[in-house]
């Protein structure tokens, strides 16, 4: 096969990418390092990192038309926070397991919120607009970004200006008080970055989070069925299905160049594979400084690739269990929802307190899911646990990790740890060493407001397009972000496609 473009890596917004890029006709390589598809998705040594993905964007899977390869989505899942008392059940704006008066305030907030996201939703799957140097198009596309937000009435716009940089401990103690209900909220606020409760910018996320709706309600997960391997599946057919090819075991070496504009790829042995087009679903620095190198960009553009903040917060766990535990309050279906145990906002910053010290958390807060099969597994993403931890990654500090967090599920799930027959752990530095990807940050780069919209991966890099002819980048480290959308893959096709037309 003789590539019209390049995809480095068979993430989900790699294969999104290319699946866009082949629809309009290209012919499309996908070159994914390890020996299976999926990047952070895909089950790699027995432990996914991204467990519990939310849906990919209803309109990238109506065009890229994902329900012909098998792709279903069951119900939303439910949050269920565990930990203090009776659990918490949380669909949306409806919430059980709290009195009445904080029920009301939750839904009140939940509407308000709701409303003041889909706003920024509009944004989602638009390029942003450049601030210098822009044209006609880019202040258009300013003055509707202006206009969404007008739109949602004086009243809603006052206070979205009021809280959006804000922090999210002050907005849900101000609204309903801490406790179980504010902790599973704030843990949507941080999970993933390097931010507590108290960091400004965390109403900003949790909002973009609630803007992400995939295919259930405004920021809740939403399982495929068959699980995340079924969406990676989907996507590699609907690659396939527009004359595309997905090549796993092809570690990419290097960016090719020549006359200021990419060539191809090299890959680690030295076969090189020649394109006019290349979308890297990389990390922003690994893109920019290891694969096309120093060389190829300027100093400043070397600079702000070289300090993107990138310091991942999250390791994941699996473990191994002899049965299903029987939790208090929970039934057996419960057990496959959405469990946060964070009994307070306090609970999440004094984790990122010691975090940000490069300190193993004592109390870490826990998000996680029972995956059934023989033998049944408990996944569970640990925030806040730092990626240069100061004591170093040694078997101690590892197991010192484990035993942390087992002792918080113990508390919500008594009897949890005699069932543990086995444990798999990946820290921040595994998951960096494993995929390449800078302090093993879930969202490819801190999710705050200077490395957002046209600000991401930074300042003269955010449309996409990387400094040098050709070359666009594609994963989570473009906007919008991270999470499981597939928005950045299919902005970045689209970016390129305009630019290709514009060429002729």
């Amino acid at each position: 096969m003789s590539p019209d473009a390049i995809v480095i890596g068979a993430g989900h917004n790699g294969l999104v990418a290319a699946a866009r890029l082949g629809q309009a006709g290209r012919k499309v390589l996908v070159l994914e390092a390890e020996d299976r598809p999926g990047g952070l998705l895909g089950e790699a040594g027995g432990l996914r990192v991204a467990a519990m993905p939310a849906g990919l964007n209803p309109e990238i899977s109506r065009t890229l038309a994902l329900h012909r390869h098998g792709l279903r989505y069951g119900k939303p899942m439910t949050t269920i926070a565990l930990g203090a008392g009776a659990p918490v059940r949380i669909d949306g704006g409806r919430v059980a397991g709290v009195d009445a008066a904080t029920a009301a305030a939750h839904a009140a907030l939940h509407r308000r919120l709701a409303r003041q996201a889909g706003a920024l939703g509009r944004m989602l799957l638009k390029t942003p607009p450049r601030l210098r140097d822009g044209g006609i198009a880019d202040l258009i596309a300013l003055g509707r970004m202006g206009l969404s937000v007008r739109m949602l009435g004086k009243a809603d716009m006052r206070d979205l200006l009021r809280i959006v940089l804000s922090n999210v401990w002050d907005l849900l103690n101000d609204e309903m008080g801490d406790g179980p209900l504010a902790g599973a909220l704030a843990m949507d606020a941080t999970l993933g970055g390097a931010m507590g409760p108290r960091s400004p910018g965390t109403v900003l996320a949790l909002l973009y989070r609630m803007a992400g709706q995939g295919a259930g309600a405004p920021g809740q997960r939403a399982m495929p069925q068959g699980g995340p391997e079924a969406l990676i599946g989907a996507l590699v057919k609907a690659v396939e299905a527009s004359g595309g090819a997905v090549r796993t075991g092809a570690l990419v070496e290097r960016i090719l160049l020549g006359d200021d504009r990419v060539e191809g790829v090299r890959l680690a042995g030295g076969e090189e594979l020649r394109a006019p087009l290349v979308l890297s679903n990389a990390h922003p620095r690994r893109t920019l400084v290891d694969l096309l190198g120093v060389a190829g960009i300027d100093a400043e553009d070397a600079r702000r690739a070289r300090v993107m903040a990138t310091e991942g917060m999250v390791a994941r766990l699996d473990f191994t269990l002899s049965a299903l535990p029987e939790v208090a309050g929970l039934t057996s279906a419960d057990l496959g929802e959405r469990l946060v145990v964070a009994p307070d906002m306090q609970v999440i910053e004094t984790a990122f307190n010691a975090a940000k010290y490069r300190e193993l958390p004592a109390r870490p807060a826990l998000e996680c899911t029972f995956v059934p099969g023989e033998p049944p597994r408990l996944s569970v993403s640990a925030q806040f646990v730092p990626c240069t931890l100061k004591a170093g990654w040694t078997k101690a500090s590892r197991d010192r990790l484990a035993a942390s967090v087992l002792a918080v599920l113990e508390e919500a799930m008594p009897g949890i740890g005699a069932r543990v027959t086995g444990t798999e752990i990946a820290t921040p530095a595994d998951i960096e060493a494993r995929f390449g990807l800078p302090g093993g940050h879930w969202h490819h780069g801190e999710f705050r407001v200077d490395q957002m919209l046209m600000l991401r991966p930074f300042g003269g890099a955010a449309q996409y397009r990387m400094p040098v002819a050709g070359l666009y980048l594609c994963g989570a480290g473009a906007h919008p972000g991270g999470d499981i959308s597939g928005a950045p893959g299919w902005n970045a096709a689209g970016q390129a496609l305009k630019d290709g037309r514009a060429a002729k």
